[in-house]
């Protein structure tokens, strides 16, 4: 009995298998077989039949459905803007495959080349003009970009049921709003937008309110499933801007859960002045680098708790 069952399966791999012939010969066997046998005779028949007819369309490699592949990894130039379209966050990130996403934080007040032009300028100018300029300073390639005003992200804290942050200190500052104890603490709404853009009463002002962005980032990627990030691309896509070909709602199907997330800030050169403005420098080598380690998975990982 099990020869015949072998003989059906084998015989596969060089041409389809009659289901009537299996369950003939079958049926000749159990007449031989003793009565005790007959139990198992039908059940073994009925798993012969299956296997002629099913096994034939899927042990064959070249018959198998190819694997579906990982999406290709792309980099987008996220843009925070204040009410006046001016760039207070730039973040050059690389989304793979996988979802997981490298984040490399531009500080606004970077100088671009060797101009008196800072690069928070730039967006309101010509988004153009600022994508080819984070080219030629960090080397990536962006693929898209998408700017969206900062107050939008306490709607999306609040529709992921607040974005946990630490805070090393007390954070108290009437220009921004902020007023959050130390420690560990889930944030929504308003308290989002005076947490990302408070610089003032911060040692390090600006690089300071990056890495609060940067916490602020991890938090929320802890926090999103593939549904939020769904729900959350159509609840913004209204209100964001996009290079021409960018869905926003297709780009966010990628990520099914909590999303892996590094982030680091820009190495710069101390405070210098230029045309009457003052900013910051960049060494284009070791900017380039920097970035280059941070995508490839050699760079610092989450933040901790922040100023």
């Amino acid at each position: 009995m099990n020869d015949l069952i072998r003989q059906a399966i084998e015989a596969e791999a060089g041409e389809r298998v009659d289901s009537r012939t299996v369950l003939a010969n079958l049926h000749k066997a159990k007449k031989r077989k003793p009565l005790g046998l007959i139990v198992g005779v039908a059940t073994l028949t009925a798993a012969a039949a299956a296997a002629a007819v099913i096994i034939p369309t899927t042990i064959k490699k070249t018959d198998a459905a190819p694997a579906a592949q990982p999406p290709a990894a792309q980099n987008v130039l996220l843009i925070g803007t204040d009410p006046d379209h001016r760039s207070d966050a730039l973040v050059l990130a690389r989304f793979e495959g996988d979802g997981s996403v490298a984040v490399v934080s531009l500080p606004r007040d970077v100088y671009v080349g060797s101009s008196p032009d800072r690069i928070n300028s730039l967006y309101m100018e010509d988004p153009r003009r600022l994508t080819d300029a984070v080219e030629q300073m960090t080397g990536a390639r962006i693929d898209h970009w998408a700017a969206v005003n900062m107050a939008a992200f306490g709607q999306v804290a609040a529709a992921v049921g607040g974005v946990e942050v630490c805070l090393n200190a007390p954070a108290k500052d009437e220009y921004s709003g902020t007023d959050l104890p130390a420690g560990k603490q889930k944030i929504a709404g308003d308290q989002v937008l005076g947490f990302l853009r408070q610089r003032h009463g911060l040692q390090n002002g600006d690089l300071d309110r990056t890495k609060r962005q940067q916490a602020f980032l991890a938090g929320l990627a802890a926090k999103i499933s593939g549904d939020q990030a769904l729900m959350i691309a159509r609840q913004v896509k209204d209100t964001i801007q996009v290079d021409e070909g960018f869905d926003v709602v297709e780009f966010a199907a990628r990520f099914q859960g909590p999303v892996k997330i590094r982030t680091a800030t820009l190495p710069v050169q101390p405070e210098v002045e230029r045309g009457g403005t003052f900013g910051l420098g960049v060494d284009p080598a070791q900017a380039k680098q920097f970035v280059a380690d941070q995508f490839s998975g050699k760079g610092p990982a989450e933040p901790g708790c922040v100023d």
